[in-house]
């Protein structure tokens, strides 16, 4: 138990590094003041056009926290890594009786934790101009937001991985494009049923169930119309997140022990 509690303790330390680091990027800050204007232009954009505003300021506002949401998960939390690795203070940290699966977990616990800051600010920012414009705030807004943050915790995971084994560069590249494959996986799929060539159907359907499926976290298109969705909809789609983030973590810890460093 005593071990343990040890590990545990190095991994909150490094976590709390790593909110240290990421209050102390300007990226952050900046992603975060864009997200915010765009969740407050949806009142302009509002004004703009003819009926259904309460829609178009939910639709607006989702998509604002999860676009600029995901380039802080991707580009920040890849920066954090890759600034360790190319300032060599990992050495410093890797010299201490600390495994290299610890800094990872250290390393993505933090960011979780950053993220979650984000997205609190974005969502309160968000709920305060709906309450202000006297839009409905519905139960399935609360979802949408929860699985929104449930995507940025996957993508860290997602850019930890890459992080390990390659450049900042394309580790950001590599992240950008899946997350963007990711959105796209059900109409991918959908193309390729309709082929009549078998490898094109076979290589969907393959991309589909290995690649992450973002679309499954994406409650935004409903929460915009006011629904809500069922409960076992949202559980399904966290247990799924919370797997494919774990695998993802411990593909990336093998790397990460793998890796030379001298």
């Amino acid at each position: 138990m005593s071990s343990l509690l040890q590990i545990l303790n190095r991994i909150m330390v490094l976590a709390q590094n790593t909110l240290r680091e990421a209050v102390r990027n300007r990226l952050l800050y900046n992603l975060l003041f864009f997200a915010v204007l765009m969740i407050v232009s949806s009142i302009l954009l509002a004004e703009l056009h003819l009926g259904h505003s309460d829609r178009i300021y939910r639709d607006v506002g989702l998509s604002a926290i999860a676009g600029f949401g995901s380039l802080i998960a991707i580009f920040v939390g890849i920066g954090l890594l890759s600034r360790e690795i190319d300032q060599k203070t990992v050495y410093i940290v890797l010299s201490k009786p600390i495994g290299r699966w610890e800094f990872l977990a250290g390393k993505f616990v933090g960011l979780a934790g950053v993220l979650m800051v984000q997205v609190v600010a974005m969502g309160a920012c968000f709920l305060g101009v709906l309450w202000l414009q006297g839009a409905e705030i519905t139960g399935g807004l609360f979802q949408a937001i929860g699985l929104i943050y449930t995507e940025l915790v996957l993508l860290t995971a997602l850019a930890l991985f890459f992080s390990t084994f390659t450049t900042s560069y394309l580790a950001g590249m590599f992240t950008l494009a899946f997350w963007v494959v990711g959105h796209l996986l059900m109409d991918l799929r959908t193309f390729g049923a309709h082929s009549e060539v078998e490898s094109l159907r076979l290589l969907t359907e393959s991309l589909y169930w290995t690649l992450p499926n973002l679309d499954r976290l994406d409650l935004k298109a409903e929460a915009a119309a006011g629904l809500t969705s069922q409960g076992v909809h949202v559980v399904t789609a966290l247990a799924y997140a919370a797997c494919y983030s774990l695998g993802l973590l411990l593909a990336a810890a093998s790397l990460f022990r793998r890796r030379d460093f001298h």
